[in-house]
């Protein structure tokens, strides 16, 4: 888990602490302080041990009275979304957990920083806006995608997710014509029913988009009529449109799992 001294961090520390509980996983948390973003980087030698400093303090308050996982801080320097990245492909980590770098009006002029990281790692990604419980028995992920397959390796990756969290699936097509997409649900809905068996309910809804409902306005109504905790996007060869993954991982109404 990548941080930095924002608040907004906060629900996103709380949620990669119950995921390494959870999964009985370490936990690495770095910060990564850029020089050239701060305008610092011909600066002086006080200046960047000031960087440092504040950067190594922030890793010791995120560190500060964990006793029952394993928690280990990494200081970095250089872009943030090439320096998690290397981290990923070096094996220091293999699941990214993200919050909200930046408020909705520093977007608006800077783009969003969890996107920026998300085009260029190879793991699976969570980000966490608001505080909310893990998904689990009694609450399904909702998947949604609203391309016109699901492939193999994507139907791995959920099944991997519903075992490790023993929650239940619901899937979610979202598109203008149905016929595709509706088919490529049947066939994922089946597959998953035959490989978790009947320790799991795996069901579906359809819902056509339209001028008057975003996918987000959509996914968040369902959400909430199926009471689930976290969203499923299965970012594989095409399944899920940049529109979608936009809308999403910035306004979802619960955590998102990016799967990778």
């Amino acid at each position: 888990m990548p941080i930095d001294p924002s608040k907004r961090l906060r629900p996103a520390r709380e949620y990669a602490l119950s995921i390494a509980k959870r999964l009985e996983s370490s936990l690495t948390v770095t910060f990564v302080s850029n020089p050239a973003k701060t305008g610092t980087v011909m600066a002086s030698f006080e200046t960047s041990q000031g960087l440092e400093t504040l950067g190594n303090r922030q890793l010791n308050q995120f560190v500060d009275g964990i006793e029952d996982i394993e928690v280990t801080s990494v200081m970095k320097t250089g872009k943030r979304k090439y320096v998690i990245a290397d981290m990923v492909r070096e094996g220091i980590a293999d699941t990214l957990v993200l919050g909200p770098f930046r408020s909705l009006i520093t977007r608006w002029f800077t783009g969003s920083e969890v996107e920026r990281i998300l085009a260029v790692v190879d793991s699976d990604v969570f980000v966490v806006r608001g505080e909310h419980p893990l998904p689990g028995p009694g609450s399904p992920a909702l998947v949604v995608f609203d391309g016109d397959k699901i492939t193999d390796r994507g139907l791995k990756k959920i099944e991997e997710f519903s075992r490790k969290f023993s929650c239940d699936l619901e899937f979610l097509h979202l598109g203008p014509e149905l016929f595709d997409g509706a088919e490529a649900m049947d066939k994922a809905v089946s597959e998953l029913r035959n490989r978790l068996g009947e320790g799991f309910h795996v069901t579906s809804t359809t819902v056509p988009l339209s001028f008057f409902r975003t996918r987000k306005a959509i996914t968040n109504s369902v959400v909430k009529s199926e009471g689930a905790r976290i969203v499923l996007l299965p970012l594989i060869e095409e399944s899920v449109s940049d529109i979608l993954l936009h809308q999403l991982v910035l306004s979802a109404s619960v955590p998102v799992c990016v799967l990778k």
